[in-house]
């Protein structure tokens, strides 16, 4: 397959860094704008942690800077190739901008992939339901 299969989407977030940063790691927020598996402990997402989709999928936190970059990696287990031969990742960057915060999202790049096509829209969905809850919740908390 050519060319790149990336979503790129960001949004301007009306709460400081350090507010949109828990919305992005703490498991009773991430519980609020996307999925986690059964089971899945209250353990804040940092370096090395994985959740785990039983037969499914892992994403696997592989970068994190707090308050600026946080980077997941994923691995669905029908896919051909071994984990170390794909690098498809969910990349969450934040930017101070005045007193908000742009939050900047990257999934992909699915084009290695025989149905990447289908991957990146469902990422492209995935974008536009859960930045705008991503935002309300990190305007909103306490």
């Amino acid at each position: 397959m050519n060319g790149q299969l990336t979503v790129k989407d960001q949004i301007t977030i009306d709460a400081p860094v350090s507010k949109v940063w828990e919305v992005l790691v703490a498991p009773k927020y991430i519980r609020q704008w996307d999925d986690l598996p059964e089971g899945f402990d209250d353990y804040y997402l940092e370096p090395g942690r994985s959740i785990e989709w039983s037969g499914v999928s892992r994403t696997t936190v592989t970068d994190s800077e707090p308050n600026k970059l946080l980077r997941l990696s994923l691995y669905v287990w029908k896919w051909e190739l071994p984990p170390a031969s794909y690098d498809i990742a969910y990349t969450y960057r934040l930017a101070e901008q005045d007193s908000q915060t742009v939050l900047m999202l990257e999934i992909g790049d699915f084009s290695v992939l025989e149905d990447g096509d289908n991957y990146f829209e469902a990422s492209v969905d995935f974008a536009k339901e859960s930045l705008p809850k991503i935002k309300n919740l990190a305007e909103n908390r306490v």
